[in-house]
């Protein structure tokens, strides 16, 4: 609760104490500010009551929320009259459901940007492109992929996907997008006007979402010209206006806080019995290398984390030559993945041969395919990564 009062703060802080403090600095050019709201498409997505029908069909719920509204901010210092700098902040409120309940949590949206406002005739209607970048915090989850909660099988996962975010499946709850936007502010007076603005959010890096945001609401104008005679604006009415509208206290709705965190080493250990090989083969399939991809983008998001690959294969054959295959399985799933970015020192492989293989050697072959698999581990006590190195089979000679 702490964190979202401090956040709160730093947001209005830098709407409104920051271009004021340039206002005084600088008498010519106009200084906007404003209040109003905000819409933001941003995706919540929660899978729950996954559960098997007396048909034996399984099934499950599909709860899905894509706008939730939020406070805006806004204010602008005139550089030119055809260039603005501003700061905007959107303080959030979004819901969503888990196993049934409706939740609420907030987000903080909140960066600098750069305005060009074409000059149209004495600019009562002013349209504008906007570039900038935001620092954006959420508290409610945006999960694109996972395992079902109570499922017997251990096997089944799901992922969803929407038209901003393909092939997503987590974010973060703190990161910087870039933002690119068109407006149009429309004033009713020399000080008083409305706005209207919709931007698109995309993520620097790999963990943030892409997500828009339509906003609105009243614009009030200190200096510049005077529009009907293109004379400034008497710096004493000014002082008035902002003795009138700056002072303003922003309620702010206290919410639960909910912290989620995605099992990672279960995820994997899901994703990898869809890994299997042909009979006296080490080469990956089609299916095995798309889920390799999401193997990847998991060990990605943990870069501190350390994985063994461990090869195994079914009970036909003899036992050195089964050794050597099952680390030749293993070292297919390291280069796999070594070529979708996963650095090597977080890996290593081992093979167990046909040591725990489950069905005899006389099973039927289709079945004896779930005894010819990869199984990824995740080590996290440190002597034992430093040994598993000191001994490591990464090399068939070795």
């Amino acid at each position: 609760m702490k964190m979202k009062t401090d956040l709160i703060r730093v947001a209005l802080a830098i709407v409104l104490l920051s271009p004021a403090a340039a206002y005084s600095q600088v008498s010519h050019g106009s200084f906007e500010f404003g209040l109003g709201g905000s819409a933001i498409n941003h995706t919540r997505t929660m899978v729950s009551d996954f559960h098997q029908t007396k048909g034996g069909d399984y099934v499950f719920t599909l709860e899905q929320k894509l706008l939730y509204g939020g406070l805006d901010l806004y204010s602008a210092k005139e550089l030119k009259r055809w260039l603005y700098a501003d700061v905007q902040a959107t303080l959030g409120i979004a819901s969503y459901y888990d196993q049934g309940d409706l939740i609420k949590e907030n987000s903080v949206l909140a960066g600098p940007g750069i305005q060009i406002r074409p000059p149209v005739g004495k600019g009562w209607v002013q349209p504008y492109f906007r570039l900038g970048i935001s620092y954006f915090h959420k508290e409610f989850p945006t999960t694109y992929f996972g395992p079902f909660k109570d499922d017997v099988t251990k096997e089944a996962v799901w992922k969803a996907e929407d038209s901003w975010n393909k092939g997503y499946t987590f974010d973060s709850g703190s990161y910087f997008p870039v933002t690119a936007g068109i407006g149009l502010v429309g004033w009713l007076s020399d000080r008083v006007g409305v706005r209207l603005e919709a931007d698109c959010f995309r993520s620097l890096g790999s963990k943030g979402a892409s997500f828009a945001r339509g906003a609105f609401g009243l614009v009030f104008r200190l200096g510049g010209e005077n529009k009907s005679t293109h004379e400034a604006v008497p710096a004493r009415v000014v002082e008035k206006i902002v003795e009138k509208e700056v002072v303003r206290e922003v309620p702010v709705e206290k919410v639960k806080e909910v912290i989620k965190e995605v099992p990672c080493d279960r995820t994997i250990a899901l994703l990898m019995e869809n890994v299997t090989f042909d009979f006296d083969k080490a080469d990956l399939t089609c299916q095995s290398d798309s889920v390799l991809n999401e193997v990847a983008r998991i060990m990605l998001m943990e870069p501190d984390a350390r994985f063994v690959i461990c090869g195994y294969t079914d009970a036909v054959g003899n036992t050195s030559y089964n050794e050597r295959l099952s680390i030749m399985r293993a070292r297919a799933v390291l280069d796999a993945l070594k070529a979708k970015g996963v650095p090597e020192e977080m890996l290593l492989v081992r093979g167990f041969g046909k040591r725990d293989a489950i069905l005899p050697d006389k099973a039927d072959n289709n079945l004896r395919r779930g005894d010819r698999k990869v199984v990824i581990e995740r080590v996290t006590w440190k002597p034992l990564w430093d040994y598993l190195k000191e001994h490591n089979l990464n090399n068939l000679d070795k």
